[in-house]
């Protein structure tokens, strides 16, 4: 997870050069990831991790991604520090909306990346197959 974590920050960085998303994103997101491994039962974090998922996947419904969040944010309540990271991450620094929002944009730009370079590497498997064989 935390790998992935490290690996889709790269790659939205390219997409976003102004601005520093392992500072502000990615750093955060692993200490996070990190303590709830620390401090949280195994339940409590397998269930984060499924909220989490689900928020992520259901970025275009706005209600229902913030629903998610804060049935995550719930996960944590038995280590207050766990808890201000998480706000940190999530919840201080815009309203929920808004980066619900954000996410659901970079998610959605990072998808159509994916979708095209998959397209560009059996465009150019085929090519090349193309220009062997005449």
């Amino acid at each position: 997870m935390i790998a992935d974590t490290l690996k889709n920050g790269e790659d939205v960085q390219k997409l976003y050069p102004d601005v520093n998303f392992k500072e502000a994103v990615v750093e955060p997101t692993v200490h996070l990831t990190f303590d709830i491994q620390k401090y949280i039962s195994d339940a409590n974090q397998r269930r984060y991790n499924t909220l989490i998922a689900e928020m992520l996947q259901n970025t275009a419904d706005p209600g229902l991604a913030e629903r998610l969040l804060w049935e995550a944010r719930a996960c944590l309540t038995s280590h207050p520090d766990v808890v201000a990271q998480f706000d940190d991450i999530f919840i201080t620094k815009r309203p929920i909306p808004a980066m619900i929002r954000e996410l659901h944009e970079v998610l959605s730009t990072k998808k159509e990346t994916v979708r095209r370079m998959s397209l560009q590497n059996s465009d150019t498997g085929e090519s090349s197959e193309g220009q062997g064989s005449a």
